[in-house]
């Protein structure tokens, strides 16, 4: 039987968590760029981007990296309004077992 090893995991988390540098908020029609607003572990990596004072139809998200380069992109129909709004991107690393024919 073959297995990932849990270091494994937790190597690939870190590398995706260091990836993201921010984010690109599309709201009506306009790109927002912002930052990340929290990292959490507690149930697989998670990052979230907050949305405080602006306001109108939200109907993109994306993580992106260093480069800008687009690395996990929500598209949405969300109208915002005056409270404040959080996204949250689930970056789950799962194993699966992969039965071999012999």
């Amino acid at each position: 039987m073959n297995e990932i090893q849990p270091i494994m995991i937790e190597s690939v988390q870190k590398y995706l968590s260091d990836m993201v540098a921010g984010a690109k908020v599309t709201i009506d029609g306009v790109v927002h760029d912002k930052e990340i607003y929290h990292t959490s572990n507690k149930y697989g990596l998670r990052k979230y981007v907050k949305l405080s004072m602006e306001q109108g139809l939200v109907t993109r998200a994306a993580l992106v990296d260093n480069y800008g380069r687009e690395l996990y992109v929500k598209t949405m129909n969300y109208q915002k309004g005056v409270q404040g709004y959080v996204i949250a991107f689930p970056l789950q690393i799962e194993t699966k077992e992969v039965k071999e024919n012999a």
